[in-house]
């Protein structure tokens, strides 16, 4: 298999990481060689100093990800080969989860498809941008799937008797919808999709690396805490006391652009 025929690409430019599902001929559905691929991409990214940003995408103009690839499945059933896993159990790192706890901040570029696993990858990112003409669902109450991320995932992010309709109607909804409910960060041209999404990953990745960190920690770890004790939580980094903020404050004062460190 060459590079370029690989599951999962990843790219590496401008402190922003790239990381692209990559079967286009399967709407980059999740088989198991992606699942696999994906993992390793995730923990590479998250111990790359040099990622300040990462990016998911999908190969191709007509999904972003349609979830678990359901031929594969079928054919396990068929052979008699054991049910998918229960979500969260065995040995397998689940995909959604390692996703949500990548240490940086996430930016989903969604254009086409994006429909039972493919929204919970889109969920699992802390930010979402998509094509006018994207469409999303979680179909899996049709198909007597679970959507175990998105079940706990979406009535977090918006209202819940929004999410729960979504989850329990298993119907499809546009782009203009997902904006509405407040699903997404941005509602763009399809063709604009890539250079929105580079252009906020930009923004970011010029910004205290130390600082990305810490937001992404106390993000994540000060979810569901009451305030006090969230103030209180001193996740990630420390950027007060770091070379970084002495450098920041004196670029500041000099009127020329900071040069980051990481420390």
């Amino acid at each position: 298999m060459s590079a370029a025929d690989a599951p999962v690409l990843l790219e590496v430019r401008d402190h922003v990481a790239h990381v692209t599902l990559n079967r286009p001929h399967r709407l980059n559905a999740i088989s198991e060689d992606l699942r696999v691929a994906l993992l390793d991409v995730v923990d590479r990214v998250g111990r790359d100093t040099d990622v300040r940003v990462v990016v998911l995408g999908g190969t191709g103009h007509r999904a972003f990800c349609v979830g678990a690839d359901l031929k594969d499945m079928r054919r396990a059933d068929d052979d008699g080969g054991l049910p998918p896993p229960t979500p969260m159990t065995g040995v397998q790192r689940n995909i959604f989860e390692a996703v949500l706890e990548i240490p940086k901040p996430t930016i989903a570029a969604l254009r086409g498809y994006v429909l039972a696993g493919g929204l919970e990858l889109a969920l699992a990112c802390d930010m979402r941008v998509a094509g006018r003409s994207a469409t999303f669902g979680l179909p899996e109450a049709r198909i007597g799937m679970g959507a175990n991320f998105a079940s706990v995932l979406l009535p977090r992010l918006i209202p819940r008797h929004l999410a729960f309709e979504l989850m329990c109607s298993g119907a499809r909804f546009t782009a203009e919808r997902a904006a509405d409910v407040g699903l997404l960060n941005a509602l763009v041209d399809d063709d604009a999709v890539t250079t929105h999404v580079e252009e906020m990953a930009a923004v970011m990745a010029a910004n205290a690396p130390l600082t990305l960190l810490r937001y992404k920690a106390m993000y994540l770890r000060g979810w569901e805490l009451p305030i006090a004790t969230a103030l209180r939580l001193d996740a990630g980094p420390n950027p007060y006391t770091s070379e970084d903020r002495v450098e920041g404050v004196r670029a500041l004062a000099e009127k020329r652009a900071p040069v980051w460190r990481s420390r």
